[in-house]
């Protein structure tokens, strides 16, 4: 059956067959120069900042534009294909379109609003199509509490089609280039796409629980839109489509292996072939990926022969390698004893590691949610400003926690159980407990060499020295880190080819250098991969750049110098507090994250109370009346400034892209480390300790 959809798309598809392979071969093809003039009648403002997409479609750049004595302005930028241009002019955001040589001319009768814009040059028509598109569809509402699925899909169905018909009917009026089309086309499927794949998560946040009622086929959408598609890179919704469906393909994934491997259901959840090369959801970082062991120079084989070693014998530590049992009177049949015991020990009960009275659990029915928990071995904590009170759910077995904002998981977290909590030690004496609880506290890290006998590799006295320093100095890698960071990465070598792996490989790599040191620490060992395996040298210039912009980031290196205005309109310099650690909080008042992280600053202000510890809020609002508003309506503490907005210097500087983002700088404002969560207030504080 046709729809007006499928005409519109078919017939689209006939003008621009004929010029789809130059526009393709455009958009691998060496930057030429667009180029966007105009004047502003009456205008209220001296500035306008234009923000573009870097020819690589790997970066974002921000230039701001200063109208000269006759209101007149010009803006150059590189492209390499068809690309939207953001203009911001009194927080009025509006939007161009300009390919490879375009020379678009815009007027500006008043304001800044849409129907103010007169186009000429190169590209006109392409731009007021744009202009009228903006204006019927620019703003799409959807309004997620109770909306079921059919319901949704139907107006995001309706929504496509009208597109459709819109561009078709604007096409007989406006002489559109192939290359606008084309964008045009890939756009709305893409944004289609990306609307279908976040449905469920956005009916989770609006409703504070899963759609239970999702049909069985509701993903069957993907067979209807490529993966693939080298024309849809740089459009604006493609990379966040390709970032949420290859999560929720791994979520999926996670969830049909564990159905297998736990037996809840009689046969694998794909064909054996497939399930083989499926790499394992559950499989913890070998010691090669937990560590950079590059400079050991060690040949692929015996890296393997570590990484098997490892897995066999050095993941867990024994007690008697962590406490010294002989230090306790211990005979050597007692340690034994003791070893055995711990390598049995259970998991801690789920309310020995948290406060679980905040959910209003009563004795028995935290001893119910205990019992869930060592049958499922699983539980979630899940935090929404959807969520007004705490509560838990437990429907099929499972334990989730909801969380408002304002409670964070980690001001749940109980103090870890003592050893004589963990095991039963009836059988030692109250003093030899009591010693035993108190060095267990502080536990000593045993070196690999102690775990797994690395003579049998062949290693040099040397190399274990260096394998032992760099495992007991070096922070490892989480599993969880390695998990979140790692696995998209992986997803995407699996599901994606050519340039647009390539592409999106790259901005993954981009993406841990600008986030905090531990993700970027993974991100140099994916550079390493990506570099001997890329075959489109942009790629590779845009990464090279990238991690040179992040080295100036790193631990040891300067802080880069501010001056920004409090409160008071003071002006306030990084260099003043020269001679104490400062933790740089980047925020905003509209960032809910930012504000569910204040409980867990006041915990290390109120840990660090007799440091000389600055707490430097940098606000980035561009509303200073909201900023002001906040500071006082939430009580945050410290020395406040503000900086105009994302573009901002400052922002810029720091790489900031998300929020909130923390830098915790030392006396000798040197950067100590880049924080993204504030989840280990203690070890945090250690860390100001050191900073000193």
């Amino acid at each position: 059956m046709e729809t007006p959809m499928t005409n519109a798309y078919c017939s689209l598809r006939i003008v621009i067959l004929i010029a789809s392979s130059a526009c393709l071969a455009s958009a691998q093809s060496q930057p030429s120069i667009a180029t966007i003039t105009g004047e502003i009648r009456e205008p209220t403002s001296r500035e306008i900042t234009f923000g573009y997409e870097s020819p690589s479609a790997l970066e974002d750049f921000e230039q701001r534009v200063v109208l000269d004595s006759l209101n007149r302005f010009s803006f150059e930028l590189p492209v390499v294909r068809g690309t939207l241009v953001r203009a911001y002019y009194n927080e009025v955001r509006s939007m161009f379109f300009v390919e490879p040589g375009d020379s678009l001319h815009v007027v500006v009768e008043e304001g800044f609003s849409d129907s103010s814009y007169s186009f000429s040059g190169i590209g006109a028509d392409n731009n007021r199509f744009v202009v009228e598109w903006m204006a019927e569809f620019g703003h799409p509402r959807l309004d997620y509490e109770g909306l079921e699925a059919e319901d949704f899909k139907r107006q995001v169905d309706q929504q496509r089609r009208d597109q459709f018909e819109f561009l078709a009917a604007r096409s007989k009026e406006y002489a559109l280039s192939p290359g606008f089309v084309d964008y045009a086309i890939v756009h709305f499927n893409y944004e289609w796409a990306n609307l279908m794949i976040s449905y469920p998560t956005e009916y989770r946040f609006a409703n504070g629980e899963d759609n239970s009622d999702l049909p069985p086929k509701y993903y069957d959408f993907l067979q209807e839109i490529p993966l693939v598609d080298e024309k849809a890179i740089g459009t604006m919704d493609y990379h966040t489509f390709l970032v949420r469906t290859l999560d929720w393909e791994r979520r999926e994934q996670i969830e049909q292996a564990f159905l297998f491997r736990s037996g809840s259901i009689g046969r694998p959840p794909r064909d054996r072939g497939e399930l083989d090369k499926m790499s394992n959801p559950f499989r913890r970082p070998n010691l090669s990926e937990m560590y950079n062991l590059s400079d050991l120079e060690l040949s692929e084989e015996t890296v393997a022969q570590l990484d098997a070693l490892y897995e066999k014998e050095g993941r867990g530590f024994k007690l008697s390698q962590m406490v010294d049992l002989s230090a306790v009177g211990l005979l050597s049949a007692a340690q034994v004893r003791l070893d055995s015991m711990y390598e049995k020990k259970r998991r801690p009960k789920l309310s020995q590691s948290f406060d679980l009275s905040v959910f209003g659990l009563s004795e028995t029915d935290q001893a119910r949610i205990d019992a869930l928990f060592e049958k499922s071995k699983s539980y979630s904590f899940f935090t929404s400003s959807e969520v007004e009170e705490a509560s838990v759910d437990t429907t099929g077995g499972s334990v989730a926690f909801y969380l408002p904002l304002e409670i964070k998981q980690d001001s749940l977290k109980k103090e870890p159980p003592k050893l004589s909590e963990k095991l039963n030690l009836s059988w030692l004496s109250e003093p030899a407990r009591a010693q035993l609880d108190s060095m267990y506290e502080h536990p000593q890290r045993p070196n690999l060499s102690e775990r797994i006998d690395l003579s049998s590799l062949g290693l040099s006295g040397a190399v274990q020295a260096q394998l032992d320093s760099m495992t007991t100095t070096t922070g490892p890698v989480t599993l969880e880190k390695w998990s979140s960071n790692s696995a998209r990465y992986g997803q995407a070598k699996e599901k994606l080819e050519g340039r647009v792996l390539y592409w999106f490989l790259a901005g993954e790599v981009i993406g841990g250098f600008k986030r905090d040191s531990d993700a970027f620490e993974l991100a140099q060992r994916m550079w390493e991969e990506f570099q001997e395996n890329n075959p489109y040298p942009e790629y590779t210039k845009a990464v090279q750049a990238a991690l040179y912009k992040a080295l100036k980031l790193q631990p040891g290196q300067p802080a880069p110098e501010f001056t920004l205005y409090d409160l008071d309109g003071q002006p306030v310099s990084l260099s003043q507090f020269k001679g104490q650690v400062v933790l740089i909080d980047f925020w905003a008042s509209w960032c809910a994250p930012c504000i569910g992280d204040l409980p867990d600053l006041r915990r290390i202000k109120r840990k660090a109370a007799d440091k000389p510890l600055v707490f430097l809020n940098l606000s980035l609002d561009t509303d200073e009346a909201a900023w002001r508003e906040a500071v006082d309506k939430h009580e945050i503490e410290g020395v406040h400034v503000r900086a105009d907005g994302w573009g901002a210097d400052v922002a810029k500087s720091y790489q900031v892209n998300s929020l909130p983002s923390y830098y915790l700088v030392d006396s000798q404002g040197l950067i100590v480390e880049r924080l993204r969560i504030l989840r280990n207030t203690d070890e945090i504080v250690a860390t100001i300790e050191k900073s000193l």
